[in-house]
């Protein structure tokens, strides 16, 4: 049995960014999640850094490292979505640690919950909430667009199976193939079900 959800986008305003000065510099950098309705801020500096190794507390295991290259294997080869669109080959994402430590919290959640409901949002908590309070805090050049995206997935063991379901979905298939340079998936069971998150973020 298997369930996804689809893939979610969402798209940030740099509200503030000084650009002119060398040392980093404060910055307040606006979300809008139309998705949810919801817009929240965060502060970060301009000297942010992604997090190229699992954040302490928060390993990457052999499922989720198979997991990630099976899913840059996909997008190194692009491909053609349900509603046609084709895509084509995108570099491999790079390992982010505050996006694994959003996915694997939330991998958590869903095999603690039990269900193959599959819900992106609980109470407050959403996507780019998340991946943010994990503390990926970029500071985008003004006038780009930050990407958030989330697919879920649940019952399957094999990265082929979850590819494979995630290209029948047009949000997922899509959100394989996006052009985002960070990512990382997140494994947790309960139940009996193997609970997967994707989480790219960038730009």
């Amino acid at each position: 049995m298997r369930l996804t959800l689809p893939a979610l986008l969402f798209s940030l305003l740099l509200a503030a960014c000084d650009g002119g000065t060398p040392a980093p510099t404060q910055v307040t950098v606006e979300v809008s999640d139309p998705d949810f309705g919801d817009t929240f801020s965060y502060q970060t500096t301009t000297d942010f850094r992604p997090a190229l190794s699992p954040q302490s507390g928060y390993p990457q295991s052999a499922a989720e490292a198979a997991m990630l290259n099976a899913v840059n294997a996909e997008r190194s080869r692009g491909g053609t979505c349900p509603d046609g669109r084709t895509f084509p080959a995108r570099s491999a994402l790079t390992f982010e640690g505050h996006l694994h430590e959003s996915a694997d919290r939330y991998a958590g959640v869903l095999a603690g919950r039990g269900t193959l409901e599959l819900p992106h949002r609980i109470g407050t908590s959403t996507p780019a909430r998340r991946m943010v309070e994990a503390g990926f805090k970029p500071a985008p050049p003004t006038g780009t667009v930050l990407r958030f995206e989330e697919s879920l997935a649940a019952g399957m063991t094999d990265p082929a199976e979850v590819i494979a379901a995630w290209k029948g979905s047009v949000s997922h298939c899509a959100a394989l193939y996006s052009p985002v340079p960070y990512g990382s998936v997140a494994r947790a069971d309960g139940a009996g079900l193997a609970y997967w998150v994707l989480n790219t973020a960038g730009w």
